[in-house]
């Protein structure tokens, strides 16, 4: 009898060792000190933080043709290194992908990988452009890239321009109420398109070297490349638009010089008007070269300011790698206007593919992003614990306040009386602030105390107000205009990407009615009952929700069960389980999350990938928002983050968790595997130790005065 009550003792005792070590295991305090230090030595001056953002190769390969075309000459390192790191990027097969290491050879970027490749002096007969030729020629040739390919390869008189679609400048001219027309396409769109209808205007062709050109890139001759874009079976809509095509080119020399030359006028002035500030136009690298090109093709050159800023703020997308310390020697450093901002981790190099025989690589930013990377490392750190009266946190929202837009741009269109008063995700881009940015800014300023400081107040109120007022016709939120969703238009030629136009979503939704919620309001707040609304709609059959801004439906569920919480919504209702139930479900064995760029593609991949850490993280935060941070699944995910924590507080990421464009163009954020991991390891330390997060500590008991009713 006391050996049998001895040997329970003994093993009851080893169960709590065991269930202590596990704890102790779990406490992220050490790892928390760590990574919060690290981001107090990458704050600028200024206040904010910056981390570099990576896309594909058609970026630096778009970078270097740009330079060609404007015969301007670069620099031998920065051109030595942009080329080691498109040789990186080549993948066994000889191609390129749109998302490193789990993404598929995509045609478009390969070509121009392949003819950037050419223009820095590589020599087709090397063994990894032989390699890349194959496969080029494998999958159709260049004369199957995208639209904005057979626009570039027609710049450079590889086709004709007969090859893309017709594009006439008349198009600016257009009513309104017509069918078509550019208040009807997304900020993006917008930004690339007027600039770009004035270089079609003029149709140029920069002449290459023979030993640039790509005529090897071609399964057929120039002379049949005739109707590049061909009828489809069951595609009524898209074939039409294909005639229409067809008909324009035969026509468009009809068109009355006085009509053609007022468009061209109005194109160059919305261009000039909207290349304002150091941004450039739309800031974005595609819109900024278009600008520049079209610029150049009128004539003008440095000595015009809007030239001279547009070609310096695309110079200012370059990221290095060979200004960094010695101390971090495998960071790329952000420089910006000449200026070094800080540090972010390195891209991952395979020896193995192409042919870098060196590390040191450039590569061109398709933006840059500091607001966004502000405001969610300045949540995250406040999640982990630094005081809201810190000095940290005092310049990073006085810096953010001093980036908030006032004036009316583009969205005012459809909301003339609205005021301006949000943020954009760049350091200028006055035209455009974004939804996401401002609730994220909000948010993050919520948790700094904002609210109980009468001088940011005001601000802080038309903030909220232009939010509300930029909702949607069926309760959704979409990220830089109202009710741009004239889906037809994505069946034009020219939109062979998909991604024309800019319609609510459920994160944006998500994203704004959480911050309502943060101030104070809950469901019978109309715009959040119309926003719940579209939720409910948008929920998948499997319980997630739709990422459209981030790698995918672990974004998109993260997102939606973050605002449902913060506006009181029952965690434990059915949808709302469902959503849980997926997380949990989706958990790999390491107990991280991961989920492919594929899953745009193919649902079968939808929450499935190798574990990143801010999946992880995200996965987390909308398990702990539903008030699961007792589960299992949370355990297993604190316990992954923490083991994968490298010494200098920071994780490593290969994988691209970003969206631009749904199955077109994909992001690798540098930011996002340090501060998300970091915010939700100080939510789980917070609640753990039986406390609230910091945006619950910080929500207000009573709706906060909007001076106007909604």
């Amino acid at each position: 009898m006391n050996n049998t009550k001895t040997a329970k003792t003994n093993a009851n005792k080893k169960k709590d060792r065991n269930s202590n070590s596990v704890v102790a295991l779990l406490q992220p305090k050490d790892a928390l000190k760590k990574v919060v230090s690290r981001f107090r030595t990458l704050q600028s001056p200024e206040g904010y933080w910056v981390f570099a953002l990576e896309a594909d190769v058609t970026i630096p390969s778009e970078y270097i043709m740009f330079q060609r075309f404007l015969n301007r000459e670069m620099d031998p390192k920065v051109a030595e290194r942009l080329g080691n790191y498109i040789r990186s990027k080549q993948m066994p097969d000889g191609g390129w992908p749109l998302h490193d290491h789990d993404g598929p050879v995509n045609i478009s970027a390969s070509v121009k990988a392949y003819m950037a490749l050419k223009i820095l002096g590589d020599d087709k007969n090397d063994e990894h452009m032989v390699r890349a030729r194959q496969i080029i020629l494998a999958k159709g040739g260049a004369e199957s890239a995208n639209v904005f390919t057979r626009i570039c390869l027609a710049t450079f008189g590889q086709i004709p321009w007969h090859c893309p679609p017709a594009m006439p400048i008349e198009i600016v001219l257009l009513p309104k109420w017509f069918f078509f027309h550019l208040d009807k396409v997304s900020y993006w769109s917008r930004s690339v398109i007027y600039p770009l209808l004035l270089i079609y205007e003029k149709k140029p062709v920069c002449s290459l070297r023979v030993d640039e050109s790509i005529p090897e890139l071609f399964c057929k001759p120039q002379e049949e490349l005739v109707h590049i874009d061909r009828y489809r079976d069951k595609a009524l809509r898209k074939n039409l638009f294909i005639l229409l095509d067809r008909v324009l080119k035969r026509t468009i020399h009809l068109i009355p010089d006085s009509i053609h030359k007022k468009a061209v006028n109005f194109a160059e002035k919305w261009t000039r008007d909207h290349m304002a500030g150091r941004g450039g136009i739309g800031a974005i690298f595609p819109a900024m070269a278009n600008a520049v090109t079209a610029l150049s093709l009128s004539g003008y050159d440095e000595s015009d300011p809007d030239y001279a800023r547009g070609l310096q703020a695309v110079d200012d997308l370059i990221v290095d790698r060979f200004q960094v310390s010695e101390k971090s020697p495998s960071e790329f450093t952000v420089v910006t206007g000449g200026r070094e901002l800080s540090a972010a981790p390195e891209l991952d190099i395979s020896a193995e593919k192409g042919t870098a025989e060196n590390m040191e690589q450039c590569m061109c930013q398709p933006c840059n992003s500091p607001i966004w990377d502000t405001c969610l490392a300045l949540s995250a750190i406040l999640e982990a614990g630094e005081d809201k009266d810190s000095g940290l946190v005092k310049k990073a929202v006085d810096w953010l306040f001093e980036q908030q837009i006032f004036v009316q741009g583009d969205w005012a269109s459809k909301a003339p009386t609205l005021q301006g008063a949000g943020w954009a995700f760049q350091f200028e881009n006055t035209f455009y602030p974004d939804l996401d940015d401002t609730a994220m800014v909000l948010m993050a300023m919520a948790r700094a105390g904002v609210l109980e400081m009468e001088e940011h107040r005001e601000n802080f109120v038309k903030a909220v107000n232009w939010l509300i007022g930029m909702q949607c016709t069926g309760g959704g939120y979409a990220a830089f205009d109202i009710d741009n969703d004239a889906l037809y238009l994505n069946d034009i030629p020219f939109a062979d990407h998909g991604a024309l136009l800019d319609p609510p979503t459920s994160d944006l939704t998500a994203r704004v009615i959480e911050l309502l919620g943060v101030i104070g309001y809950n469901k019978s707040f109309r715009p959040i009952k119309e926003g719940i609304e579209f939720l409910k709609k948008e929920q998948e059959d499997d319980g997630s929700w739709f990422g459209r801004w981030g790698v995918n439906y672990i974004y998109g569920t993260w997102s939606v069960l973050c605002g449902l919480r913060q506006v009181g919504e029952d965690m434990n209702s059915s949808y709302v389980c469902k959503a849980v139930e997926w997380f949990e479900n989706h958990q790999n064995r390491d107990g991280g999350w991961g989920e492919s760029c594929l899953s745009y593609n193919d649902k079968y991949y939808a929450g499935k990938g190798e574990s990143t850490p801010s999946q992880t993280a995200w996965a987390l935060l909308g398990l702990m928002a539903a008030k699961r941070v007792n589960s299992k699944a949370v355990s297993r995910g604190i316990r992954y983050l923490l083991e994968n924590q490298k010494k200098d507080g920071s994780w490593d990421e290969k994988y691209f968790t970003g969206t631009g464009f749904p199955k077109v163009f994909y992001l690798r954020y540098h930011g996002y595997s340090q501060y998300f991991p970091m915010w939700a390891l100080g939510v789980y330390e917070r609640f753990s130790a039986g406390e609230d997060s910091q945006q619950i500590l910080m929500r207000r008991p009573s709706p906060l005065d909007l001076g106007k009713k909604w």
